[in-house]
């Protein structure tokens, strides 16, 4: 077996590790209730409102050279199509039973874009962390809204649906909007440096609380009953064999890989990568089936310390 693929299954095996370990602290807090929903809602909005957006802002303006990477663009059209990937195979493994399943869909199709994929790259790309992340904002560009609208509609068994523009107006989104802005029209120039770094600091602090976070939201989750196998196998295979193959094909067949390495295992990452934390906050929030999805939420996060470095062992190779 290559020695590259071995290496790079251990970096990912250990990076995983340690990103979970962190998340496993957040999980006992939580079942110890040494840490309570309370205490958990309010990081989250801490991490929504403040240091992820200040993370954003400084990691586009640090980072994104519309010169040197003028496609920059095709990123948030990447994460509209990692999406609509997962939820075409998704109706096609639930098409029988479509109306029935429909909250499985989410899981199977919508993936931890931020939580977990910024902590797992800051341990794996240390030093191509800016870049890493510039990368996964812009994906997280085009998927967030699909996940808060589409997302939102199939997890809490709504009767209709409701797509509105506040969908976009988040802190996130307009970070996002607001750093490109700022570097197309060329102000990032004009922006103090003792500013610029007091953001960034801020910024910091989001990967360790995301990390947290993520652990403390599995935590909450019931452990007395369990999905059916049938629905387990679906998702699990649509999640962590079907979308990481395609994605695999695809990236094979556009040649990414040699155009940009780095660009191209974030990608990987993210179709490979589990289910959105923010589908428990969709379900705790609007109603839906907390139980079903929570229960094959932590079997997903159990998987995918496997599934991740393997594919990212596969594609090293490729």
């Amino acid at each position: 077996m290559p020695e590259i693929f071995i290496t790079t299954l251990s970096n990912n095996v250990l990076a995983l590790l340690q990103v979970l370990l962190i998340a496993l602290t957040g999980a006992i807090l939580v079942r110890k209730q040494i840490f309570k929903a309370s205490d958990v809602k309010g990081l989250t909005l801490a991490i929504v409102n403040v240091f992820l957006p200040a993370m954003i802002f400084s990691k586009i303006i640090r980072s994104l050279n519309p010169s040197t990477f003028p496609m920059w663009w095709v990123l948030p059209l990447v994460g509209i199509g990692l999406i609509a990937i997962g939820i075409i195979f998704s109706l096609l493994f639930f098409i029988k039973d479509l109306s029935a399943k429909r909250s499985l869909l989410p899981l199977a199709s919508m993936q931890n874009a931020g939580y977990l994929a910024l902590p797992l790259g800051q341990a794996i790309y240390p030093e191509q962390f800016d870049l890493y992340a510039l990368y996964t904002f812009l994906i997280i560009m085009g998927l967030n809204p699909i996940l808060w609208s589409i997302g939102k509609y199939l997890n809490t068994g709504g009767h209709t649906f409701e797509f509105s523009w506040k969908i976009w107006i988040t802190p996130p989104f307009i970070a996002n909007i607001l750093g490109i802005s700022v570097v197309l029209l060329g102000f990032d120039h004009f922006i103090p440096k003792i500013a610029l770094n007091a953001i960034e600091l801020a910024g910091t602090a989001t990967v360790p609380l995301a990390n947290f976070i993520l652990g403390a939201v599995l935590g909450g989750i019931s452990l007395k009953v369990w999905p059916s196998f049938a629905d387990t196998i679906r998702v699990i295979g649509i999640k962590f064999l079907v979308i990481p193959l395609a994605v695999f094909i695809l990236m094979l067949l556009f040649n990414i890989k040699s155009s940009n390495a780095l660009m191209s295992d974030v990608i990987l990452i993210q179709a490979v990568s589990p289910p959105a934390i923010a589908t428990l906050i969709q379900i705790n929030n609007y109603g839906g089936d907390a139980q079903k999805s929570g229960s094959l939420m932590l079997i997903s996060y159990a998987v995918c310390i496997v599934a991740i470095p393997v594919w990212m062992a596969l594609w090293s190779i490729s």
